[in-house]
């Protein structure tokens, strides 16, 4: 992704979101079989896969509706294969949807965890 893109800009603030809520950042665009996942962090004992959603306003609909059963499925390959070559073991994991919206050059950021489940 491109420096200096909307998305990059959006997936560094949920970065900086995450780690001023004490969640450690793991790594971000892990791919695994060419799909991708956002962010892989950890809040305790606990693994969380993140995806980044944004846009410039909630006019063309939720930014969450955008990780759909496709992308869902994506992403809990991508996870799979994490936990598959991890060579730590998590209580649990979940997966969230960081949802970043610029409202006139302002971020707003909106944390839903445990956004979808296997």
């Amino acid at each position: 992704m491109n420096k200096h893109s909307p998305g990059h800009r959006y997936e560094k603030a949920a970065q900086e979101f995450l780690r001023n809520k004490g969640y450690q950042i793991i790594t971000t665009n892990y791919r695994y079989k060419r799909k991708e996942i956002d962010i892989i962090c950890s809040s305790g004992n606990e693994l969380v896969f993140v995806e980044v959603k944004g846009g410039g306003s909630a006019t063309f609909g939720d930014p969450v509706y955008k990780v759909d059963g496709r992308k869902r499925q994506a992403i809990i390959e991508v996870a799979r294969g994490y936990l598959a070559q991890s060579l730590r073991s998590y209580r649990s994991y979940r997966f969230d949807v960081i949802i970043v919206n610029d409202i006139r050059g302002e971020l707003q950021i909106e944390h839903r965890q445990g956004a979808f489940t296997l």
